[in-house]
């Protein structure tokens, strides 16, 4: 049996260490690679189908057009216009951007948007909110009844999405001037014009915080957005 001193036992230690430390790198790598094009394509598929979700009709590629702009408020936080077009014309926006202030973190927020900036409809992509609580303002739910289940519920259109009556409450307004709600927005609790969840309060300025982040830069950057797109707005 070989006997080996002290020093000798602490470099095969190490040399089996690194070898070890070595293998698991190069197994996370693989792994990393492997699922990399898999992951993307997911979150590719994610984004097209908000974008389908909030935006009118369109037959172009919006996520290929993506314009890009840093907030006008104080965190300078990153916002995202998808414009959609049919035939060319330009018919709206998804606009895309994200609050810190949630009760469970960052919250993603997608708009749509007229050409003009009226907010279509809004939805949340991205949310760690309390179940039962924050979910209530951030989820778009269908609520089946036992009517439902025996046919004798009101008929629901399901091409649209379903209500959330704290995300619906900013469709038809805009940051523009002529908007009749008080800049910046905010919910009834600290003075302003909106609906809140009791018990999710946080959530429901969360959420008002960044639909009004992308309200407020596409005010700003409008001109900005139509001079990049040289596109004239679809016309009634």
């Amino acid at each position: 049996m070989i006997n080996l001193k002290k020093t000798e036992n602490v470099i095969v230690l190490g040399l089996f260490l690194g070898l070890i430390g070595g293998v698991a790198a190069a197994l996370l790598g693989y792994v990393f690679e492997i699922t990399k094009e898999p992951i993307k394509k997911a979150q590719m598929a994610k984004t097209n189908q908000a974008l389908k979700d909030v935006l009118p009709d369109f037959n172009n590629q919006p996520s290929e057009e993506i314009l890009t702009f840093t907030s006008p408020d104080a965190e300078k936080f990153k916002v995202m216009f998808y414009p959609a077009k049919k035939d060319g014309v330009l018919v709206g926006f998804a606009g895309r951007s994200i609050t810190k202030r949630g009760y469970g973190g960052e919250i993603e927020v997608m708009t749509g948007l007229n050409p003009d900036g009226v907010i279509r409809t809004v939805i949340v992509t991205r949310q760690n909110e309390t179940p039962g609580l924050g979910t209530v303002v951030t989820e778009r739910k269908r609520v089946v009844t036992i009517f439902d289940i025996l046919g004798m519920g009101k008929k629901v259109d399901k091409s649209k999405l379903p209500p959330n009556p704290i995300l619906d409450q900013f469709d038809n307004h805009s940051d523009s001037p002529s908007d009749s709600w008080p800049k910046p927005w905010s919910v009834k609790k600290d003075g302003g014009q909106l609906n809140f969840v009791t018990g999710a309060t946080i959530s429901s300025r969360a959420v008002t915080d960044a639909v009004f982040r992308i309200a407020k830069t596409f005010e700003v950057e409008k001109a900005a957005i139509m001079l990049k797109l040289n596109l004239k707005p679809e016309t009634k």
